[in-house]
């Protein structure tokens, strides 16, 4: 027999269960090393998923369905349950975020730092690196089960095969890759990121595909920004404007995320007139033209922010072409949604193409090697 309890409840049961459940997997692999690590994670994940699939009383491998009320009532109001769980995830982000910055900037935050710089340093300097990561699996471990408690709610039917599906794993390791570990901010743009970018492909293409996106997304970023987009910015910020942000480097800031986010949805967008076409030449034509828009705008989206010497060239041309493919494609999709998003991309290029022929915009980009590197 079960008792359903409110939600406020199941958040502390779930954080205290799963606290203690990445308190002992901590515990039991943390003195491993590399692949040892790896593989005894992987081990303990499997042994939980097995022990799952055979308790009855959680629905074993047939899985169990939770009946959700239609509303609830608060303080008087009645509230849509849709919307409460909605509200109650949206406090689970505030809230994880604020205890992310306040351990950023206290002594625990200074330890995961030193650790993360160079654990051996760290630890031969009298850092309790064991403790410190032991702390950061059961905090973690306990942030995650409070973000899991009310999700049951949301889609209705539970499962082994989905609880503990790979996409979880992999956009958990995304999200912080994608945004950047350097400051408490960092995984939270890449989640919001990642999170819209496989919304849109799931709405335009289809959710087989998200995986896919995610897997090259986090393999672009570990060869090439392997500190994620903050650690680009830091870098870009560092070189540009040392003594102070100035209205140069924060319009080559604006361009160039744009171009990063246009990139990401120019690959997406065709990806899905290439699924749904028909396969007509001009699809054809504007899906390759698509890809390569996308390519040259995510190309000089990194080279803006490295300060490479090409890129303003390369971000000029990526966004000169971008103008016909949006027009191209608003006489293929003339309704409001492509008008406001192409038109909108046509205006940014227009300003982005000025932006870049700006005198002191290019002299940023003149090659000064010693300069650089005497200022990283």
């Amino acid at each position: 027999k079960t008792y359903p309890l409110p939600i406020p409840v199941l958040l502390v049961i779930a954080a205290a269960v799963s606290g203690l459940v990445g308190l002992g997997t901590g515990y039991l692999t943390l003195r491993l090393r590399g692949a040892f690590f790896s593989i005894a994670t992987l081990a303990l994940a499997v042994v939980l998923q097995t022990f799952v699939v055979n308790w009855n009383y959680v629905g074993g491998s047939r899985g169990a369905y939770v009946i959700r009320p239609n509303d609830i009532e608060i303080l008087g109001f009645t509230i849509d349950y849709i919307q409460y769980l909605f509200l109650i995830m949206l406090l689970l982000a505030a809230g994880a975020a604020t205890i992310a910055r306040t351990i950023e900037r206290s002594k625990l935050g200074y330890g995961f730092a030193t650790i993360r710089d160079d654990e051996l340093a760290a630890e031969a300097s009298g850092v309790p690196t064991l403790k410190l990561k032991l702390v950061a699996t059961t905090l973690s471990g306990a942030l995650m089960g409070m973000a899991g408690a009310p999700f049951p709610y949301y889609i209705g039917y539970l499962e082994p095969a989905s609880a503990f599906g790979l996409p979880y794993a992999v956009n958990s390791i995304a999200m912080p890759m994608i945004g950047g570990t350097t400051i408490w901010f960092g995984p939270l743009i890449g989640s919001v990121l990642l999170g819209t970018l496989t919304q849109i492909a799931t709405v335009t293409i289809s959710s087989a595909v998200n995986l896919l996106l995610v897997g090259v997304l986090l393999v672009g970023f570990v060869i090439v920004a392997p500190n994620g987009l903050v650690g680009l910015l830091q870098q870009f910020l560092r070189v540009a404007a040392p003594t102070r942000v100035d209205a140069r480097a924060v319009g080559i800031i604006f361009f160039a995320s744009y171009g990063f986010v246009a990139g990401l949805l120019e690959v997406v967008f065709s990806l899905a007139n290439m699924t749904t076409s028909s396969g007509t030449l001009g699809i054809a034509v504007a899906v390759s033209g698509g890809l390569i828009v996308a390519a040259l705008l995510l190309a000089s989206a990194y080279g803006l922010l490295t300060i490479q010497s090409r890129s303003p060239l390369t971000a000029t041309i990526a966004f000169a072409l971008s103008i016909p493919i949006h027009a191209y494609q608003i006489m293929l999709d003339p309704t409001p949604l492509s008008l406001g998003y192409r038109g909108l991309g046509i205006a940014v290029a227009v300003a982005a193409i000025c932006w870049f022929q700006l005198r002191n915009v290019r002299q940023l980009y003149q090659p000064r090697l010693a300069e650089r590197q005497a200022a990283a």
